[in-house]
């Protein structure tokens, strides 16, 4: 945390200048059960927009800066805002060959209390808000004056250092900060918005739906070619060959179901 004391300097001084944060984000994937996953999220913040985004795109971008080369792995969602707009961009990858565009003006409605602590020499004061089926508490700060947060969490006096739900299946906290170099890219999600399909939210539940009936359905119908004697690798680092995915459809389905815990938990589907 001690280059964040760099960046706040800097952010005070030089306001339009590109800044990123890094949360680390712990979260139950399935409700009903007490393992936690643990993954990091960048927040950019630039002069254009904000974004929103898995480490895996970071490491991707750095990979095709040296390389000129993109090495295949683990999609996931991103979110994109631009500066002179309330509207995010929601880009969610459900697990098939396409992205999903959903504009949403997301805002939550923040009840800041006088509750006020110390962390990592920041002085953080307390906010709480209910957003997407959740309670929420908030933990930001004016030293550093931009407001925003991790996710969709925006409208506070202040960076959101710390947040959490009150059942604490989500937990997001700022472990790093850095200065965007001037000449960074986001290659891998510009790479995917263009190609994105505008849905509606009732839209994407139907998708998740179709996509849990027949799980590997973009194999079988010719939307991913897997080429002879190649393998297909899913998400959770499984590897299939082609004769091998319709025997593996109840596992797939089992995996989709047990995600039932997402941060919005008011747009879970509700699998049959």
């Amino acid at each position: 945390m001690k280059n964040l004391l760099f960046i706040l300097l800097g952010t005070v001084l030089f306001f339009p200048q590109n800044n990123r944060f890094i949360y680390e984000m712990k979260y139950k994937k399935d409700s009903t059960s007490k393992q936690i996953t643990r993954e990091n999220y960048y927040l950019d913040v630039t002069k254009e927009d904000i974004a929103y985004y898995n480490r895996l795109n970071y490491i991707n971008d750095s990979i095709f800066s040296v390389t000129g080369q993109y090495i295949p792995g683990r999609l996931t969602s991103f979110l994109v805002k631009k500066n002179n707009s309330d509207v995010y961009q929601n880009y969610e990858y459900i697990g098939d060959v396409n992205f999903y565009k959903i504009p949403e003006e997301a805002r939550q409605q923040w009840n800041i209390t006088d509750s006020i602590k110390v962390s990592n020499n920041f002085r953080l004061q307390k906010a709480t808000a209910q957003f997407g089926g959740r309670n929420w508490i908030a933990w930001f700060t004016k030293d550093i004056p931009m407001p925003y947060g991790p996710y969709k969490f925006s409208g506070l006096p202040g960076l959101i250092m710390e947040l959490y739900d009150t059942k604490k299946n989500y937990y997001f906290n700022v472990i790093k900060s850095e200065k965007i170099p001037d000449d960074y890219k986001r290659n891998s999600l510009n790479n995917y918005i263009p190609r994105a399909i505008p849905v509606t939210q009732k839209e994407l539940s139907k998708l998740r739906l179709d996509l849990y009936s027949n799980p590997f359905k973009y194999a079988f119908n010719g939307a991913l070619t897997i080429p002879e004697g190649k393998k297909l690798l899913l998400d959770d680092g499984t590897v299939l060959s082609k004769e091998e995915l319709k025997p593996s459809e109840a596992r797939e389905r089992k995996k989709i179901k047990s995600f039932n815990n997402p941060i919005e938990l008011d747009k879970a589907v509700k699998y049959p």
